[in-house]
């Protein structure tokens, strides 16, 4: 792994975002600090932090991580969303009776 200023940048950026929770992600040298940057991605639910180390990892010479991890923040974000969409209320037996014209009958 290639350790630019930028990098370096980056990789202080990231330690400040995810703090001493994963800070032991960010040790290393070579490919074990790689593996642990794919490790921290996979594990943390930062967003942000995701993005810094895709950006790490292109800045390093890994521009291939972009493309693996593109469908997993998508399937993430896509989680996310569907997590927030309110579960329809079904309409109770008198509800749906209320609805129906003044004689009762169905048309």
């Amino acid at each position: 792994m290639k350790l630019s200023e930028t990098v370096i940048e980056l990789m202080f950026e990231l330690s400040n975002l995810e703090g001493e929770k994963h800070s032991g992600f960010l040790h290393g040298e070579g490919s074990i600090l790689r593996n642990n940057l794919l490790k921290l991605f996979e594990v943390t639910d930062n967003p942000e932090s995701q993005e810094i180390i895709i950006d790490i990892m292109s800045e390093a010479g890994y521009p291939w991580f972009n493309k693996l991890a593109k469908p997993k923040r998508d399937l993430a974000k896509q989680n996310s969303m569907e997590s927030t969409v309110e579960t329809p209320r079904i309409m109770s037996d008198d509800d749906f009776m209320s609805l129906l014209p003044a004689n009762g009958q169905l048309h």
